[in-house]
């Protein structure tokens, strides 16, 4: 039984996915499925490296903390 993904990308993307494979003379959909069974035999193909202190750096922001403080004094205002 076969099933059907949609999947939002950007346009460009898009089209330059398909011109690549294209020109390998590959059917996108035989790459993406080539590339879920990969993945799905070994996930840890694909790393997403996520800086623990990355918020740290942006809550240290002087702009982000006073919009974070209008924000929440806003929320207070709605909620109590």
């Amino acid at each position: 039984m076969n099933t059907t993904i949609s999947v939002r990308v950007n346009q460009q993307l898009k089209k330059t996915f398909l011109t690549k494979t294209k020109e390998r003379w590959l059917d996108w959909s035989v790459l993406i499925r080539y590339f879920m069974e990969k993945y799905n035999s070994n996930p840890d193909i694909v790393k997403f490296d996520i800086v623990e202190n990355a918020f740290d750096d942006i809550f240290k922001n002087e702009e982000v903390k006073s919009k974070l403080k209008k924000i929440s004094n806003k929320l207070d205002k709605l909620w109590f």
